[in-house]
């Protein structure tokens, strides 16, 4: 079965802090998982570089087949994602 979410060395930094570091993880297509660990461990860092709206620093990810970094705009459609800090909530 294909992965559903491919990530091979994964990495984002900000400056010289390294928010994420060398991630390499496979999700099959109808897998349930959670990403869990304390503030400051990368977990938003990840779904933020799975879901375009970061580029990664170094290393590949791929979201339904389609690279997040050529393919940022199309692998938006086929998510869905909204931040815990997001100004929509207070418009709603």
């Amino acid at each position: 079965m294909d992965a559903a979410i491919r990530m091979d060395r994964l990495a984002r930094a900000f400056g010289e802090t390294k928010a994420l570091d060398g991630l390499t993880l496979e999700v099959a297509e109808g897998e349930l998982f959670g990403l869990v660990g304390p503030d400051g461990a990368g977990k938003t860092t990840v779904l933020r570089l799975l879901t375009g709206v970061l580029a990664p620093t170094s290393g590949s990810a791929s979201v339904a087949g389609l690279d997040v970094r050529r393919d940022a705009e199309r692998v938006k459609e086929k998510i869905g994602y909204m931040s815990q800090r997001f100004g929509l909530y207070t418009d709603l």
